[in-house]
């Protein structure tokens, strides 16, 4: 069981005024018992020497047993006036007993033994009263004087031997103590409740503490104790005030730290991601820039060749169309050549005000007729009409047909194609969502990686996506993927919308837009 600090200090201070008053006590019955037997002592003295005389007087040198009766009678009522007085015996200078009273008053019936013991010779024989102290088989305490009795010419001739009580002193003590005890009780009483009070009034301010400090362990840094008092239980209580006060200005500054380490961080970590696809970009730029110039020298010397032989043929030449294909892949050749020179640099387009909803609208109707998209279900919600954005159309047009294509390739040419315009504060944007398995979350973010591809071997390069994402950058705006309601991929194309003060009668170097 644990005792508590009001506990101890009510135990240890009523222990100590116990102990103090019990010590009082002793001493003050020790010096009053030494004073009342010092007291006793002196009036015994005296007693005997004022006594002796007389009492001699009285025998008239006759000590024999059948002394006068009366004169035993006139002894026993002299000496019968001290009310301590036990007994009375009278020795010959040679030891000898003379005469011995009987007890006194109360003493009559009590036993003496130990009393009657022979005088020392050294006490018969002195000049002056001797005394001792002693202590009855029964109880209680005697006080044995000898004093010496001159004849008129000052020769010793007699002892006489007095035998005083300490009942009186004893009696005296006995009501001491009964005093001191009811006087002991009651202030050991009053002590403790004013050490209870003292305890609760001194260990109250502490649980106080004792509390605000578990708040402040379990974060509650606005906590704060009374402080009205000027002692140093107050001086505490200031002071827990003061580190609490310290405590959470030390917080609020880690807090705001904290949140601009985060942001630093968050920032870092963007230009990190846009270093890196940099590097990716400026690296399968070198690549492309090699391979396109590669392929275009033989691509253009087969499609110069082609042209001329398609201006040598007839009109109804069959052969014609067959020259003509050849023409339309090379110049496919050399497009596709082109826009992989688009990592390598980036080519200043050529802006003018844009309509978002044509322009989707006539991207899917280019894509209608291919086989792919024959058993797809198209969707177009135009929604409200929308200012016009700035651009280049070609760019941006090929960025939807690559979302178009990579939605039809993914649903295998059977499913819906969903296609949403919409304004989003100063931006348009166009929703493509599909009915396909869909992009792992993991992923949503790699797929615009160059080179990488949830296709299957020989499906894709793994380009399109990243140059998508560049163009919508050049033109401002952002691309990203997510997740549809339906569990199909979902890319979201975002470009500014053109304000009063964009200008499109300048160039594209001047040009607000």
């Amino acid at each position: 069981m644990q005792i508590t600090l009001g506990k101890k200090l009510f135990l240890y201070t009523s222990g100590i005024l116990v102990l103090l008053l019990l010590v009082t006590f002793l001493v003050l019955e020790r010096s009053q018992s030494r004073q009342w037997e010092e007291h006793l002592r002196a009036q015994s003295i005296s007693f005997v020497r004022f006594a002796t005389p007389e009492l001699l007087k009285l025998f008239r040198g006759s000590f024999s047993p059948q002394a006068d009766g009366t004169t035993i009678q006139e002894v026993n009522d002299f000496l019968a006036v001290n009310a301590d007085l036990i007994q009375v015996s009278i020795y010959s200078p040679n030891g000898r007993l003379l005469y011995r009273s009987p007890g006194f008053g109360s003493f009559s019936t009590r036993t003496l033994t130990g009393s009657e013991e022979e005088i020392a010779p050294e006490r018969m024989l002195s000049d002056q009263t001797t005394t001792r102290t002693l202590s009855l088989p029964g109880g209680g305490r005697i006080l044995d004087l000898v004093t010496p009795a001159f004849s008129p010419s000052g020769a010793r001739i007699l002892a006489v031997r007095y035998l005083i009580s300490y009942d009186s002193v004893d009696i005296r003590l006995a009501e001491v103590r009964q005093h001191f005890l009811r006087i002991a009780i009651l202030a050991v009483l009053s002590s403790l409740l004013l050490v209870a009070l003292a305890a609760r009034r001194v260990t109250r301010p502490i649980k106080e503490l004792t509390v605000g400090a578990r708040a402040i362990a379990q974060g509650d840094l606005q906590t704060r104790i009374a402080t009205p008092r000027g002692d140093e239980i107050g001086s505490l209580a200031r002071a827990f005030n003061e580190m609490a006060e310290s405590l959470a200005v030390s917080q609020h500054q880690l807090t705001e730290k904290n949140r601009a380490l985060s942001d630093a961080n968050s920032e870092l970590r963007t230009m990190q991601e846009q270093l890196i696809r940099a590097e990716r970009l400026a690296a399968i730029g070198q690549l492309a820039a090699g391979v396109s110039h590669e392929i275009d020298n033989p691509v253009g010397i087969i499609l110069g060749y082609a042209e001329l032989l398609r201006e040598d043929l007839a009109e109804g030449d069959p052969r014609r169309d067959d020259v003509q294909a050849i023409i339309d892949e090379c110049k496919r050749c050399k497009r596709i050549t082109g826009g992989l020179l688009g990592f390598a640099r980036t080519a200043p387009p050529r802006t003018e005000p844009l309509q978002l909803a044509p322009l989707v609208e006539g991207t899917l109707a280019s894509l209608r007729p291919q086989k792919l998209f024959r058993e797809i279900v198209l969707r177009l919600d135009k929604g409200p009409a929308l200012p016009p954005i700035v651009g280049d159309a070609d760019q941006l047009r090929q960025v939807l047909v690559d979302l178009f294509l990579n939605a039809a390739q993914a649903m295998a040419g059977k499913g819906t194609l969903t296609v949403e315009i919409r304004r989003d504060g100063k931006e348009g944007v166009v929703l493509v969502s599909d009915s396909g398995p869909g992009v792992p979350a993991e992923l949503l973010e790699r797929v615009f990686d160059p080179f990488f591809s949830t296709k299957g071997s020989g499906e894709g390069t793994g380009l399109g996506l990243s140059l998508c994402r560049k163009l919508a950058e050049a033109h401002g705006g952002t691309l990203r993927a997510e997740t549809s309601d339906s569990g199909g991929a979902l890319f979201r194309l975002g470009l500014p919308l053109a304000t009063k003060e964009n200008c499109f009668d300048k160039g594209p170097v001047d040009s607000l837009g």
